[in-house]
């Protein structure tokens, strides 16, 4: 086949570099760097009119280049390497390892479909460009490296990367999670990366969001622990409706595992075995009588025995023995003997 190309009045002069990474590259990243060739020096702001998209999509388009060694980023600006440079906006930093610790302003990145096969993989020269050109990843690679108590291979740099490159998360969002798994148990960079797409997905994106779904996290896991092992499940994981039950009684009643400890023996004394479901039914009728401690629902219980004990209603009482035996003899036919007729 062949092509040619009309030139007109201008030219666009790309590196042969952007080859090996477009594949990898969306809509917006791939307007960013067209209109970074075109010269003209535009803002941050010109080039998110310009392509049609918001300022911090223009931030994670720059980060994509830039980690992928197509961009250089010399005094606060960004250039195209080759013949023709394109002088643009001064990009979003990345909170190094010295700042991580220091309050930042969270931007919310703009959200990125992921490829088929997960983050972008990136080759051993680009990660060695990446990190010579951006020292604060540097920096942050080894703080992690502290966080975790592991040396990371390439490969584990590559997707600690592709988390703050890529997706645009920050390094202080990166190390707070990291320190979150490791207080977990959960020392697997496959599991931290997971988690954070994931999270992302779910819209969780800057530091402040971060913190607050990683502590319902923690105090969800450690009453599931507790829930798990007094309703007798060891082995199976919970179902859909079990969990979302659960997690109603942590965080829309806001109940404590001793309460949850009451509905157990209540629901062991009613139906004589363990039922996360007729326990849910017990922790809903408190929750609608306002009853959410344990001193609480014994208060109202002892008031309750009290006042049937010495007010029985009229004409509504009954043998509790026959109203069994009654049940029985539903249940089991002409086969079931109550107990009084077998001597």
């Amino acid at each position: 086949m062949k092509v040619r190309f009309h030139y007109g009045d201008g030219v666009l002069n790309l590196p042969s570099d952007v080859l090996g990474v477009v594949s990898r590259a969306d809509e917006d990243a791939l307007r960013v760097l067209l209109h970074l060739a075109a010269g003209g020096n535009p803002t941050r702001e010109k080039l998110a009119q310009l392509c049609g998209c918001s300022a911090a999509a223009v931030d994670t388009a720059l980060a994509f280049w830039r980690g992928a060694g197509v961009l250089e980023i010399d005094g606060g600006r960004s250039a195209a390497k080759g013949k023709q440079t394109a002088e643009a906006v001064e990009p979003t930093p990345t909170v190094s390892a010295a700042a991580s610790t220091e309050p930042q302003p969270q931007g919310k990145p703009t959200h990125r479909v992921l490829p088929e096969g997960g983050l972008p993989n990136y080759t051993t020269e680009e990660l060695a460009t990446l990190l010579e050109n951006r020292r604060e990843l540097a920096a942050l690679i080894d703080e992690c490296s502290q966080v975790f108590g592991k040396i990371f291979n390439a490969h584990e740099v590559s997707r600690l990367l592709g988390l703050v490159d890529y997706l645009g998360l920050s390094g202080e969002y990166l190390l707070l999670l990291l320190a979150h798994c490791v207080k977990m148990g959960k020392k697997s960079l496959r599991y931290v990366e997971s988690v954070a797409i994931a999270l992302y997905d779910d819209g969780v994106t800057d530091v402040g969001a971060l913190q607050q779904c990683l502590k319902m996290r923690e105090q969800r896991e450690e009453a599931e622990g507790k829930i798990r092992a007094m309703f007798g499940i060891s082995s199976r994981s919970l179902t859909t409706k079990e969990r979302k039950m659960i997690d109603a009684w942590l965080f829309e009643h806001k109940v404590d595992v001793e309460v949850v400890r009451l509905a157990y023996e209540r629901t062991v004394d009613a139906i004589g075995k363990a039922s996360i479901p007729y326990a849910n039914s017990i922790i809903e009728r408190w929750a609608s009588e306002k009853l959410l401690t344990p001193e609480a629902i014994l208060a109202a219980e002892a008031e309750h025995a009290k006042q049937s004990a010495t007010q029985p209603t009229p004409g509504n009482s009954f043998d509790t023995n026959d109203f069994f035996d009654a049940a029985l003899q539903r249940s089991f036919g002409e086969d079931y003997v109550p107990a009084g007729d077998q001597n």
